[in-house]
């Protein structure tokens, strides 16, 4: 059952006179006006749509009868039904033979926006069950609800497509809460058009989207470039169609149902340490990330032994050479080349440069344990500076 209600009577109002040019009410199911043309009318009893509802049939009021009439003036006024039911009544203004022609007219423009308002009603609904399903996914713990898959089946969700985690966070710079949440508005309108339709949505925090993405699968493994180059050109639909940037991370892919969940965690973590290691980057992997994710882990009260080895560096390095140095050097994975080619320096200058790091450090960047013991240090000291 659907209830007609002052936004659906506007609607209706409007609509309707825009095409027939007379005034227009609109009154619920006691005779009630809750929208009208004439806007000095509403709230008022109509006593011609009180016949109306008792009759459920169509009353036309001349103007003698208007007289006798409280609430109403001549015209024709005719029952709104949805489902059977009447659920209120719409009336023209005027000399019922002049107008009487157009009253099977809006009585069919008022069915129908009611059975739009109700169908976008279902949709809505649905989405937000869907939701519940999402959160409940994202907790984890499913084998406490015995229901929980009954319930997805019902609202359409097949746990045998293949899905990973992703998580799209939308990039602010001190905004209001309101302008946030106009913002994900835009973008969830955007992804709207953009899912596959077994794709699952639901909003997050104030600026984050979660979502379980379908994934192909070729032999039971998933191509993730696939998918990261989607988001991609996702990324880039969003911002052309709402002009809001965004930063998306994802997990990575397990065949079971409690696997989403851990994507999910997964995929959190990376957006989190992605924000602090490289903030100028717009798409986080967790398979690509995965080893700075668990250093995220660790109590910030907890200063590891290896913490003290990068601040060494920090601490005598006051134009940040070193530190740069030292950064490009194990992107470059070691290759003494491809390292002094982009930083535009000399393999000398390289060379002094890491033994400056082995003597403030007692660690010797060459050398592979070090090097990853001074990888460890960088990590843990960018992640515990934001």
């Amino acid at each position: 059952m659907i209830f007609l209600n002052h936004e659906l009577a506007e609607q209706i109002v409007e609509r309707t006179m825009n095409i027939i040019h007379r005034n227009i009410n609109v009154m619920n199911e006691k005779g009630v006006i809750i929208g009208s043309g004439e806007k000095e009318r509403i709230n008022q009893i109509h006593d011609g749509a009180v016949a109306v509802i008792k009759s459920q049939s169509v009353v036309e009021i001349d103007e003698v009868k208007a007289n006798y009439l409280k609430g109403a003036k001549p015209g024709v006024n005719l029952p709104i039904f949805f489902r059977n039911e009447i659920v209120g009544v719409v009336g023209i203004t005027g000399p019922p033979e002049e107008i009487r022609g157009y009253g099977e007219l809006v009585k069919m423009a008022a069915e129908m926006i009611l059975e739009q308002a109700f169908l976008l009603e279902q949709i809505q609904w649905d989405q937000r069950l869907k939701e519940e399903v999402i959160h409940q996914i994202v907790v984890g713990n499913l084998e406490t609800d015995p229901w929980f898959l009954e319930r997805a089946k019902i609202l359409g969700i097949s746990f045998q497509i293949p899905r990973v985690a992703v998580i799209i966070e939308i990039k602010v710079n001190q905004l209001s809460e309101k302008e946030l949440l106009s913002r994900r508005k835009k973008v969830v309108s955007t992804l709207q058009n953009l899912l596959d339709n077994d794709d699952l949505m639901a909003l997050g925090y104030t600026t984050d989207i979660i979502l379980f993405k379908k994934i192909k699968l070729n032999d039971d493994q998933w191509n993730e470039g696939q998918t990261l180059q989607q988001l991609r050109s996702w990324g880039s639909r969003i911002f052309q169609l709402s002009k809001v940037k965004t930063t998306m991370s994802i997990g990575s892919y397990y065949p079971e149902i409690a696997g989403l969940s851990l994507s999910y965690h997964e995929a959190m973590k990376t957006l989190e340490v992605g924000k602090h290691l490289f903030p100028d980057i717009d798409i986080y992997s967790y398979q690509e990330m995965g080893f700075p994710t668990l250093l995220v882990d660790l109590p910030k009260t907890l200063k590891h032994p290896l913490f003290e080895v990068y601040q060494r560096i920090v601490q005598n390095d006051k134009k940040g050479e070193l530190q740069q140095t030292l950064k490009v050097f194990i992107e470059e994975n070691g290759e003494v080349n491809h390292t002094a080619e982009k930083l535009f320096i000399h393999r000398n200058t390289l060379h002094y440069r890491l033994e400056k790091i082995k003597e403030m450090t007692g660690k010797d960047p060459k050398k592979l344990k070090d090097l990853l013991d001074l990888y460890i240090s960088m990590l843990l000291n960018l992640l515990n500076s934001k």
